[in-house]
């Protein structure tokens, strides 16, 4: 075993009430422009129908203005039990398989409590 929590697990443990809304930002570095185009393409999909999720706020892919292999993802949620959903839906177990194709090193989360 790895040691490491899972995102759930870390909302769990981080959040104050599981049922408010909150925000996560991804940093993601790819392998090279190529794997960064295929990210994006892929990402395409993820993001036009989590959009459309009732548990979803809003959800974006950021590609670093400087450095065409790191991307942000920035997505608010409702609640945990959305994100639990999302992590279930399709489209968004075939963006995770694209993105672990294309990953130069482990992504960082940052979970974020909605301040206003």
């Amino acid at each position: 075993m790895s040691g490491q929590q899972t995102l759930q697990q870390r909302l769990q443990s981080t959040l104050d009430n599981p049922n408010q809304p909150f925000a996560l930002l991804t940093t993601v570095r790819v392998k090279d422009k190529a794997a960064g185009d295929r990210l994006e393409a892929a990402m395409q999909t993820v993001v036009e129908k989590s959009r459309q999720e009732a548990g979803n706020i809003t959800y974006h892919v950021n590609r670093d203005a400087n450095d065409s292999t790191i991307f942000y993802l920035y997505d608010r949620w409702n609640s945990i039990d959305a994100v639990d959903f999302h992590e279930q839906t399709e489209y968004f177990k075939a963006g995770l398989v694209v993105l672990k194709e294309v990953l130069a090193e482990p992504p960082t989360t940052t979970i974020m409590q909605i301040a206003y």
